[in-house]
Formats: structure tokens, C-alpha cells, sequence
């Protein structure tokens, strides 16, 4: 139920964005965490736990926790080298989510414009609206492509700038250098969420912001490595930018311990290897078997996830939803990404958790198969992922 200042005594000195967004809405995480018996496939989160030497390196640090964190000048230096940048070029967040925050107050103000592609995820539009800020949303073609033709026909001279997702949330593909470089082109700073990155194949732009200075790409160790509970991330941008970043960030925002679990994970490629190939292997797997089934479509992804358009089946995203929820599974439906139509998004789990799931959607189809509870607030808000 909303809080209401029912006095007024505090409202009028609040600044108007205070009140321009709805506040994040955890209710599905909570939901989860207090049901541990349900399969958590609406998150995008990675299914299996950090490795051992990951464990050991976090454990070690509550040791030390007394003390306050260092910058991560050594976990700076090795992800400039893993994402082939300038050491200069990187900057530590409490998860990418921080940064993104950051870059909005930056470059938003009250009558300026940010062009977003959509479907994609909400938190760019949020951001905006809260930097009092207008976003013009410009819709993927039918099979979820850029239309860079768009995109530049809406650019004018109240545009700051355009938000980006490769692989994207939710429809799992991924753009390419040459389209991004037609985006960088007039000069707008460009913004590349891809925090999805070591779940796939995609084309890294990292690289691409020694010769774009105002590309700013944002990653995270929450997914492919598997670290969303720890809330660390990075930006990628021009050493003038970064240093305007981290100005402008939250000093301390990163936990001693999310910084000795990232070295640890970062110095173990091998592991985010076999992270990788995991994924991609059951997501090919969950693809190829839902494709045999007429009544429903997924879309090939480069995420931790499928988007399925299951309209053939009779049912609302939010039944089926709620249906699979009966038979232990969590997923998302896919309204607050402003993805029109009946579409649901399953994050890749384990190998038991997504056969569960395919047969649990094959059962769905059974003749006399009717709802047998009203929907919880397991699916709702924008939430993260």
C-alpha cells in the first residue's frame, strides 16, 4: 500500500523526480527467497553457485570486513585486459545498475531526451523519467531488429542520449559493431548495456571505445559469472567520461568482498568457460525442444534466457505464469518490458529445473487443464532482469 504524506509538510521541498518513477518493485525476489522450493527461472540469474576458490576468496574477506574496501585498482587492471580496454577506462559499481544511475544524472536533465529501442529492460526508461527526462521509445522491427533508420529520424536537438541492450532483455539477440558504429556516428553519447555477454557468442564493443569516445558499454560479473548477489559491475568509456563517473558514483559502493570474489572469479577463465558453455548448451537444448511444439515460438537468444510467444496455447502470459508456478516454477511475464502480446521469458536453470519446465508446459496443453488459483505477486514490477 503506498505511503502518503498526508500533511504535505515534506512534499513541497521533495524535488518533482522524487515522485517521476515508481520505486523498484522487489515483491518477486522476495516471493522467491521465502519459497525456496520454487524454481527461480524469471530472473535471469546464473543456476549454479560461485566456484569453490570464488567461496574462499569471498569468506576470506569477512575476515577483514572491519575495514573499509579498497578501490579495486587490481581488479580494474584485470578487467581492462579481459575486455581489451584502458585501464583508465574502467569503473567499479555497486552492479552495472549503480553505473547506469550514474551516467542518467550525468547526461539527463528536465527537457532532454534519451532514445530507447523497446522491448528492452525497463530500468533505461525508469532512469530517465527520473532525471525528469522524456524517453522516446522507438519500437524493434517485427523480429526484434534495430531499425537504425528510426532510430536517427528521432534524434533532435534535445536528444542526450540513445540506450542500448546486446544481447538484449528480452528478446536475446544481439547488434552488431556496424550497426552500432552507424549510432555513434552524429556523436550522441551511446550507452551498451551488455550485461548479458558471457552467456553467448555476441560481439564485444569494449574495444570500440578507444576509437568512439562517447561509447559508454556497461557489464557486470552478475550473470555469466555468477555473482548477482554480490552487486558488482563495471563501466567501459572514455578516460574523461570514467573519471566523470566516478566523481559522480557513491564512494565505497563496493564490498571488500565483492571485490576479492571478482578477482577470484576473473582469474579462473577456465571456469567461465565451462559457465558458458553450460548455459549455451541447455538454452540450445530448451530452444530445439520448444520449437517442436506448434503451439508456442521461442526466439534464438545470445542470453540466459528464452523468450517464448505463447499465444498458440489459449492463454495470457499471466496464466501461464501463474499455472507453472502451481507445478513449482517461477517465471516472467513480460508486460514491464513493453513487449505487446503473450510472451513469457525463462531464464535458463539447471538441467532438472528445465526439464521440469518443459514438461510442465507440455502438461499445460492437456485437454482439461483449467486455473486453479488466482495469480501471487511472484511476477510483479519491472524488477531486476
Amino acid at each position: 500500500m503506498p505511503v502518503v504524506d498526508e500533511s504535505g509538510a515534506l512534499k513541497r521541498f521533495m524535488r518533482p523526480t522524487a515522485m517521476a518513477g515508481d520505486a523498484y518493485d522487489a515483491r518477486h525476489h522476495d516471493y522467491s527467497w521465502q519459497r525456496r522450493n520454487l524454481a527461480r527461472l524469471m530472473s535471469n540469474e546464473y543456476p549454479l553457485p560461485p566456484s569453490p576458490a570464488v567461496i574462499a576468496a569471498a569468506v576470506t574477506a569477512l575476515s577483514e570486513s572491519n575495514l573499509y574496501p579498497h578501490s579495486g585498482e587490481a581488479l580494474r587492471d584485470a578487467l581492462a585486459e579481459y575486455a581489451d580496454a584502458d585501464p583508465r577506462s574502467i569503473v567499479l559499481g555497486n552492479g552495472s545498475t549503480e553505473l547506469l544511475d550514474v551516467v542518467a544524472r550525468i547526461f539527463l536533465g528536465p527537457g532532454d531526451e534519451a532514445i530507447i529501442p523497446v522491448p528492452t529492460y525497463a530500468f533505461y526508461e525508469t532512469q530517465t523519467r527520473l532525471q525528469m527526462a522524456t524517453p522516446v521509445l522507438v519500437d524493434l522491427s517485427e523480429n526484434f531488429e534495430l531499425d537504425l533508420g528510426e532510430i536517427r529520424s528521432r534524434v533532435t536537438d534535445k536528444t542526450k542520449m540513445i540506450f542500448l541492450c546486446s544481447p538484449n532483455n528480452p528478446t536475446g539477440n544481439a547488434w552488431s559493431g556496424q550497426q552500432l558504429a552507424e549510432l555513434l556516428e552524429p556523436g550522441l553519447p551511446v550507452v551498451v548495456d551488455q550485461a548479458y555477454l558471457e552467456c553467448g557468442h555476441a560481439e564485444s564493443f569494449a574495444p570500440m571505445v578507444r576509437t568512439h569516445p562517447n561509447l559508454i558499454v556497461m557489464r557486470t560479473m552478475s550473470k555469466g559469472f555468477g555473482l548477482a548477489g554480490l552487486r558488482i559491475g563495471y563501466a567501459v568509456a572514455d578516460p574523461f567520461v570514467a573519471a566523470t563517473i566516478t566523481r559522480m558514483r557513491i564512494p565505497f559502493s563496493v564490498s571488500l568482498v565483492a571485490l576479492r570474489a571478482a578477482t577470484a572469479a576473473l582469474a579462473d577463465l577456465p571456469d567461465l568457460a565451462h559457465r558458458r558453455d553450460y548455459v549455451v548448451r541447455e538454452r540450445e537444448r530448451v530452444h530445439a525442444a520448444l520449437a517442436k511444439n506448434p503451439s508456442v515460438r521461442p526466439y534464438a537468444s545470445e542470453g540466459n534466457f528464452v523468450l517464448i510467444d505463447i499465444s498458440g496455447m489459449g492463454l495470457t502470459a499471466e496464466e501461464v505464469v501463474d499455472r507453472l508456478q502451481e507445478e513449482g516454477l517461477l517465471l516472467r511475464a513480460m508486460k514491464a518490458h513493453r513487449l505487446r502480446g503473450a510472451f513469457v521469458r525463462m531464464t535458463v536453470g539447471t538441467t532438472d529445473e528445465n526439464d521440469r519446465f518443459l514438461a510442465a508446459l507440455g502438461r499445460l496443453q492437456e485437454p482439461g487443464q483449467t486455473r486453479s488459483r488466482p495469480l501471487e505477486p511472484a511476477d510483479a514490477g519491472a524488477g531486476a532482469g
